[in-house]
């Protein structure tokens, strides 16, 4: 027995679950369902629907449960309408029934005359009232209202069984029925005289009901227009300046760092709008403190944002150095005013930054009317090379147009070097210069130093790099203070293009 009936509960149990599981699919799929269409909407279309949902809830919320009470107490008060009234008939005919019952007395009216005055009372609501005696007699006003009455022996047997007031809903009809009783002896035996009763319409009841449930819908439906409206138009506002704020993200996600979103309000949007101005402000003041800094250092400061920078002791790389440098300008600039040095001495640093950055170069630091380039990248040597030529050319071409025009020109000398050196970031906890150091360095100098104007002079061993692909002229060997050794160099020939 307990065995067949662990085997019952374990199939009710899957049964049950089998169940919960079909319904919670079911579920989802119409989750599913709504949720795809709801995603796809505005997000000012997303805010008005659910404030309008919730708007409609909570009206819903409040209005029913005061109709619900309203029709309580209607029919609360009705029924003790019927009943008083169905009392007050009961004891209006009990002497005039006794009377027709035994007899033995002569009572005053009749029970037609006193349901005539019951209705002519004008009671609100009330149909008709009726007296139905033991002998199944029946008086009824007015009397339009018999046709609608059944005096069929077994409904006259059925309203004379209650032994109770009792109400009963006939159609559109509330009738109230009262048994009329004579009390026989002190022990509280009566005997049924016969019954009385009074029929209110429900319709009559219930359109004051309706009226007010109408009136409140009414109420209610205009309470969500307006508040859908108002919440539309909040929407949009919102909206608005959510989308200025996307709007202006945008802009600067395109490079435009002059995009401002306008502040109108103190609230969390208003504050949204601050900070991000602010984040606007702090990018156009990193952008324009880059322009201070290599784009090595920048590179480095990206790699490492996550950490503290330190000063530490570098990496040793394979590095291509070219020094540039302004020959003659300190007896040129004595000539101008310091304004127009500035513009002169920018335009020339301007072609030969651009020709280095071609070239797979980066511009390292400017050292008064020099500048220093490295060339980290696989192919640094004909990098370092390629962007000197394309510098004296440049120049060269540049010159050209500013004696034609009467304008002050200048010359340059380049000097290259290869070889392994320390990169990393060195200085103090307080300023810092990420930049290369090392014997490679310190040749490279000497080597533009003594390259004069229109020249580029690179070591043997950086041309060699390059398999030979430049023209090139031996030039007599130097050497570098603190150097046992002298290093054999060369001028790199620019004015033909690449020998094949």
């Amino acid at each position: 027995m307990d065995r067949m009936l662990k085997m019952v509960l374990k199939r009710i149990k899957g049964n049950l679950f089998q169940a919960m599981n079909t319904v919670f699919r079911a579920a989802a799929k119409i989750y599913q369902k709504i949720n795809h269409p709801f995603r796809a909407l505005k997000l000012k279309h997303k805010l008005s629907i659910i404030i309008a949902l919730i708007v409609v809830v909570v009206i819903i919320a409040f209005s029913f449960p005061v109709l619900l009470q309203q029709k309580n107490i209607l029919h609360s008060k009705v029924a003790e309408m019927c009943r008083i009234n169905a009392e007050l008939l009961s004891g209006n005919v009990k002497d005039i029934l006794l009377c027709r019952i035994t007899g033995g007395c002569d009572a005053s009216g009749s029970e037609q005359e006193q349901l005539e005055r019951l209705i002519a009372t004008n009671i609100k609501y009330l149909d008709f009232a009726y007296v139905v005696d033991i002998n199944k007699n029946v008086t009824i006003k007015p009397n339009s209202m018999q046709q609608y009455f059944k005096t069929t022996p077994g409904e006259l047997e059925r309203l004379l069984s209650y032994d109770q007031p009792v109400a009963i809903e006939s159609g559109e009809t509330l009738i109230y029925n009262h048994p009329v009783k004579v009390r026989l002896d002190d022990a509280g035996r009566t005997k049924l005289l016969g019954v009385v009763g009074v029929g209110f319409s429900r319709k009559a009841i219930s359109d004051p009901l309706k009226s007010a449930t109408t009136l409140v819908l009414s109420a209610a439906l205009l309470i969500i227009i307006i508040s859908g409206l108002g919440i539309y138009w909040l929407a949009e506002k919102l909206v608005q300046r959510i989308t200025a704020l996307s709007e202006a993200a945008r802009q600067v996600g395109k490079g435009d760092l002059t995009a401002k979103v306008d502040v109108l309000s103190n609230d969390e949007l208003g504050q949204l709008g601050r900070d991000f101005n602010l984040m606007i402000n702090h990018l156009h003041e990193k952008l324009q403190m880059q322009k201070f800094v290599s784009k090595l250092t920048v590179q480095m400061i990206s790699k490492h944002s996550g950490s503290r920078m330190q000063p530490t002791e570098g990496q040793r790389h394979h590095v291509a150095i070219l020094f540039s440098d302004i020959r003659n300008f300190t007896s040129i600039a004595e000539r101008l005013e310091p304004e127009e040095i500035v513009r002169l001495i920018n335009r020339y640093f301007q072609i030969q930054t651009e020709a280095i950055e071609e070239n797979g170069g980066i511009v390292d630091k400017f050292m008064g009317d020099q500048i220093m380039a490295i060339f980290p990248a696989e192919n640094r040597l004909t990098d370092a090379i390629t962007a000197a030529v394309a510098i004296q050319r440049k120049i060269r071409s540049l010159n050209e147009v500013r004696c034609r025009n009467g304008g002050v020109v200048l010359d340059v000398g380049i000097g290259i070097n290869y070889g392994r050196a320390v990169l990393g970031n060195m200085g103090s906890k307080e300023r810092m210069d990420y930049t290369v150091i090392g014997d490679v360095v310190n040749i490279a100098s000497r080597l533009c130093s003594i390259a004069k104007a229109r020249q580029i002079i690179a070591s043997m061993d950086a041309v060699k790099g390059v398999n030979g692909k430049y023209a090139t002229t031996r030039l007599q060997s130097i050497i570098v203070k603190g150097r046992s050794r002298s290093i054999e160099i060369c001028e790199i020939n620019y004015e033909y293009d690449y020998i094949v």
